[in-house]
């Protein structure tokens, strides 16, 4: 028997797609058990997620029928059930960026500068419109359905080689309006160099997911007109994994940040708010973030009496403690209050949506 790749397209596909699984664990423990908040991003990703997992399933079952042997050495037997999974792995994957640009999209809304909100929505709504009509397309290429997978079946079928170079090219598009949206935002910010080392890797993160559509454009064309199609298409298939897994890794990258914050806070490092890095507020926008790089900590306010005539307020923020002395006049009463504030469940998640910003969003803490 001639050589296969069919084990390598199950391998990556099944890597990748293990790798998506623990990215996911990790961001739904720093939602629920850190921040304890979930939002409608975290649940797209979810889904992107079920569809990651689908289109795995449907590839393995694919390898199992010939995906990745040469024509020649496939039993025709198998062909039906070949081209079934490869029809179902085509709408898992479309459906699947479609899930993954639009919670990047939706994070985008979070950040609270206005012209990036309005982007951001117009953005979504072509992501819709694009994931729902390539899916029907490719659900609907062929009259009856069942000749999509079984040609013995009477009927006929649109041009689906145009079909997929078309989507290819619409995908890598969108990807590159979808990433360089904030791109605005961005210069606006005023980070120390630690930071800046950590938006350049989130960019060459977010830029591979771009890449890797690139890349299996490349093998298109050769999957549409070699006649050892079984075989042709194993690039394309092994790097649609790739792109749908790695665009499901950058877009969790916020949640890892809560989690450093909370578990590894010298990881990220720590900056105290007497250090003159600023504060960025964009044009138009409606919140304010601070931009040093620092753990979430809880502020304490207490205020206690210490003798009759002078009481103490200590205020401990992070490693900072200081003491001020209230005279009390004579005569006059003294009401001791005591106010203990936990700040960390109110803008931890605020921090942690505007810690990064998704391909183009760097770390950004909350003084």
């Amino acid at each position: 028997m001639a050589s296969s790749q069919g084990p390598a397209v199950a391998g990556i596909t099944i890597a990748f797609a293990v790798m998506s699984s623990i990215v996911l664990g990790l961001r739904l423990f720093a939602r629920i058990h850190v921040l304890k908040r979930m939002g409608v991003d975290d649940y797209l990703i979810i889904g992107a997620c079920l569809l990651s997992w689908a289109f795995t399933a449907a590839t393995v079952v694919a390898v199992q029928h010939g995906m990745g042997h040469h024509y020649s050495d496939v039993d025709t037997s198998d062909l039906s059930t070949y081209s079934l999974a490869v029809w179902l792995s085509s709408m898992f994957y479309l459906a699947c960026l479609g899930f993954i640009k639009t919670s990047v999209c939706w994070f985008y809304t979070l950040l609270g500068d206005k012209f990036l909100t309005r982007l951001s929505i117009l953005m979504m709504c072509i992501l819709v419109a694009q994931a729902v009509s390539f899916v029907l397309t490719a659900a609907f290429q062929c009259t009856p359905i069942a000749r999509a997978w079984d040609k013995t079946i009477p009927g006929h079928c649109v041009t689906i080689n145009h079909f997929y170079l078309a989507n290819a090219a619409l995908n890598i598009l969108t990807d590159i309006l979808t990433y360089t949206l904030p791109i605005r935002v961005i210069f606006n910010l005023h980070m120390p160099s630690k930071q800046k080392i950590a938006l350049a890797a989130i960019l060459c993160l977010g830029l591979f997911a771009c890449i890797s559509s690139i890349i299996r454009i490349t093998y298109i064309p050769s999957m549409l007109s070699s006649p050892d199609f079984t075989y042709a298409i194993s690039g394309a298939m092994y790097w649609s994994a790739i792109e749908i897994n790695i665009g499901i890794l950058a877009s969790s990258i916020p949640s890892f940040k809560a989690l450093a914050s909370r578990f590894l806070p010298r990881l990220i490092g720590e900056y105290s708010s007497n250090k003159n890095y600023g504060a960025w507020t964009s044009s138009g926008a409606t919140r304010r973030y601070g931009t040093g790089f620092s753990k979430v900590r809880e502020h304490g306010i207490k205020l206690q009496s210490r003798t009759e005539r002078e009481t103490v307020t200590d205020t401990q923020i992070g490693r900072n403690t200081s003491e001020e002395r209230i005279i009390i006049p004579e005569g006059k009463i003294f009401a001791h209050t005591e106010i203990e504030t936990n700040v960390e469940e109110m803008t931890a998640n605020r921090i942690e949506r505007a810690a990064f910003l998704f391909l183009t969003h760097g770390f950004i803490g909350l003084h």
